[in-house]
């Protein structure tokens, strides 16, 4: 048996051992809801999240169909050549870096880069609500030796004051001690999406290199930002960014890390040594390259359908936007409870996935999804299906 057939007939034996296991959990889970919200078509909305759930027998199908004339071509040994390879020059022009490496995950991405970038100096600078200070289980700290220290308590900005005292206090102390590296999350997920924007960013550079130290990026969700965001003038401002495959590109997991030749040959050393050199990763690579030509002008459209939607909102007179300035792809519409609970039990029945009313404010998240109907659909959702105005 050739190397195609082989692939293809695996897949196949894939989506159909995925969808049985699925069926036999979603049975069995007490989680499950008593009435789960009705299947649609492929016109299918989600506005309450950054991308569509993981469809695993159509992301199958759809790996088959991109395998089936590619041949050994595609394939990597230990992330080497192929699909990974093409992967990777695509994200280093893209973020305008030497080199980029595919990761495993995100997780791994932000260790090995503040691992890399802090060298002998142990100590990072972290925002309190990152991603790597909050989800990380302390693998910096228990893997590499590195003690973080967090800023911007339930915020998403440090100030520079700050950024300021902390590199202060550290190097001033009785026992002075420089920072390695400073790491900050944009768009910060548990800040609704918040961005750290660009001048703080290049006044937060400014200092950390006036000091020696060095800067990462966890931009995880770097590629939903707003039409207004430059990012060539972003990424410009950091040693090491570090962008996810699988939470909006199409892949079922992956991220890529960018940076200079010699820090990206470091860190595909870490990665060997935290485990994390995968036998082979063309298929993440393949779908997130598959997805990514024109993702930036679809996610533009995508942020004009949703201002327009907005706008038609607030005119109203019943919804008020209290969406950060700063924020990427996150709005917060301010509402009566009974208007947001219409909507999304309309929704719900429409096919259009949204969130509930909560503290005063529904949050809308703008992904490609939204580009799928038009503008007057949702528009229609909140004023009524007959195109009356809700009461309440």
């Amino acid at each position: 048996m050739d190397r195609r057939t082989f692939l293809q007939g695996s897949l196949g034996a894939t989506v159909a051992a995925v969808a049985s296991r699925a069926a036999s959990q979603t049975a069995a889970s007490p989680l499950a809801p008593l009435s789960p919200a009705p299947s649609i078509d492929s016109r299918e909305v989600w506005l309450n999240r950054d991308t569509a759930p993981t469809d695993a027998a159509a992301m199958a199908n759809h790996l088959a169909t991109l395998t089936k004339d590619l041949g050994d071509n595609a394939l990597d040994r230990y992330l080497v050549d192929g699909e990974v390879e093409a992967l990777e020059r695509e994200f280093a022009a893209l973020l305008g870096k030497e080199d980029c490496a595919f990761l495993a995950t995100g997780t791994l991405a932000n260790n090995v880069a503040v691992r890399v970038l802090c060298g002998e100096n142990r100590r990072a600078l972290v925002q309190r609500e990152s991603h790597l200070y909050r989800d990380e289980v302390d693998s910096a700290q228990r893997l590499s030796g590195i003690n973080l220290l967090p800023m911007a308590p339930d915020r998403a900005v440090p100030t520079l004051e700050e950024v300021r005292a902390a590199i202060g206090a550290s190097e001033n102390g009785q026992y002075p001690m420089r920072i390695g590296a400073v790491s900050l999350e944009s768009p910060v997920r548990r800040a609704n999406g918040e961005m750290v924007p660009l001048a703080r960013v290049r006044e937060i550079a400014e200092l950390a290199r006036a000091h020696g130290t060095r800067l990462h990026l966890d931009g995880a969700r770097l590629l939903l930002a707003p039409p207004s965001f430059d990012m060539d003038a972003y990424v410009a401002e950091f040693d090491t960014v570090y962008v996810s495959l699988y939470k909006y590109l199409g892949a079922p997991f992956g991220a890529v890390l960018a940076g200079s030749k010699a820090d990206i040959a470091e860190a595909r050393e870490l990665r060997r040594l935290y485990g994390g050199s995968l036998w082979q990763g063309w298929m993440p690579a393949m779908l997130a390259r598959d997805t990514l030509p024109g993702f930036r002008d679809r996610i533009v459209q995508a942020h004009g359908h949703a201002a327009q939607l907005i706008a038609a909102l607030v005119a109203t007179g019943r919804v008020r936007d209290r969406t950060s300035p700063d924020a990427s792809n996150i709005h917060l519409l301010e509402m009566p409870e009974a208007l947001a609970e219409a909507a999304y039990q309309r929704g719900r029945n429409a096919g259009i996935r949204m969130r509930r009313w909560q503290e005063g404010v529904v949050p809308l998240f703008v992904n490609t999804t939204i580009l799928q109907r038009p503008v007057e659909e949702y528009v229609a959702l909140f004023r009524g299906e007959d195109g009356q105005r809700e009461t309440g």
